[in-house]
């Protein structure tokens, strides 16, 4: 099978794929170093594979049955304790069981062993496939908190939205974005935040994700976070903000001063270089709100902020500098 057909996958797709078998199970070197070059080559696929590989290795956890020697051995002590019990203590001599009856204490022994293993594997496979997907939604002027099953914590931002799987959390922390949000995550596992535009990896730090249409920014406040999209990927520490450029290209990181990472979650919006339909898209969101404007403004770029108290005022702070007017139509804001 060509190497680009394992880009569809799912976890339970590599979990029966001989050579990932092979690689999971026995260790096989030529295996592994074909599905490591393989994962170096396609990283979106990581959270799959690690999945897989965990589903692999369930499939073959197999409980071997006890040997008749210890099977012998058990039912000795536990005629040796009967006996104790019932005879007087002058009587050190054991009774054995009669053949007979200890193979058909085996019997059944034996079938219990084989149900209870059975039931465990079937109780894993449900607990990886059936994968029930919890998603938390904020409307327009909305913001709210919400705290996944490790503890970690998200903020999500105005007509914004995250899903996830709480029956698969223990095994794979992944969230899937759409908008804006600030995530608190614990120490632990492997995090991922996965959007449209690109995904975010962390073990263990806080940081803002935004991803609206093109637009695909990430900004890290404590530890370390790993930000990629099909054309590249960027390492960012506390007070490095990354974003795609118009070509897509993540950009070398960069500070910017007195613009603090998820300020939206107080309130306030800053803005560097931002197009005005962008700022006006935030406005509108915050505040349910509709504008309208030429789209030789829309597209100017502009340093910016507002405060997220009264759709007023937020104009004020965005037009006022740039010389633009404002005039209202019902909902209906015009700029120019």
């Amino acid at each position: 099978m060509k190497p680009e057909t394992f880009t569809s996958y799912s976890a339970l797709d590599f979990a029966q794929e001989p050579s990932f078998i092979r690689w999971v199970r026995a260790g096989d070197e030529e295996a592994a170093v074909f599905w490591q070059n393989w994962l170096d080559q396609h990283p979106e696929k990581a959270s799959e594979v690690a999945e897989g590989r965990k589903l692999a290795q369930a499939l073959t956890v197999r409980e071997e049955e006890p040997s008749e020697a210890v099977l012998n051995a058990l039912w000795n002590r536990i005629d040796l304790a009967t006996s104790i019990a019932k005879e007087p203590l002058v009587q050190t001599t054991p009774t054995v069981a009669p053949t007979s009856l200890r193979e058909a204490r085996i019997r059944p022994l034996r079938r219990w062993l084989s149900y209870a293993a059975a039931a465990c594997v079937t109780l894993l496979l449900v607990a990886l496939l059936y994968n029930p997907t919890e998603r938390v939604s904020a409307g327009i002027g909305q913001k709210l908190t919400h705290q996944l099953p490790d503890g970690s914590s998200v903020a999500i931002n105005a007509a914004s939205s995250i899903s996830y799987h709480p029956w698969r959390w223990r095994f794979t922390r992944q969230v899937e974005l759409e908008g804006e949000a600030f995530f608190q995550v614990t120490k632990g596992s492997r995090f991922v935040v996965k959007a449209v535009q690109g995904q975010v990896e962390v073990l263990g730090t806080s940081f803002n994700v935004r991803a609206r249409g093109n637009s695909f920014a990430v900004s890290c406040v404590t530890g370390k976070v790993r930000v990629s999209n099909p054309k590249g990927a960027q390492i960012l520490t506390p007070g490095l903000i990354t974003q795609t450029n118009e070509n897509g290209d993540l950009v070398t990181p960069y500070t910017i001063d007195n613009q603090p990472s998820g300020a939206w979650r107080d309130g306030k919006f800053y803005f560097t270089q931002t197009p005005l339909e962008e700022v006006f898209a935030e406005i509108q969101r915050q505040f349910e709100v509709r504008i309208q404007t030429t789209p030789e403004i829309a597209r100017r770029k502009v340093t910016t902020y507002f405060e997220g108290s009264n759709v007023d005022t937020a104009l004020f702070n965005v037009c006022w500098p740039l010389r633009l007017e404002t005039s209202t139509r019902g909902d209906l804001i015009l700029v120019k």
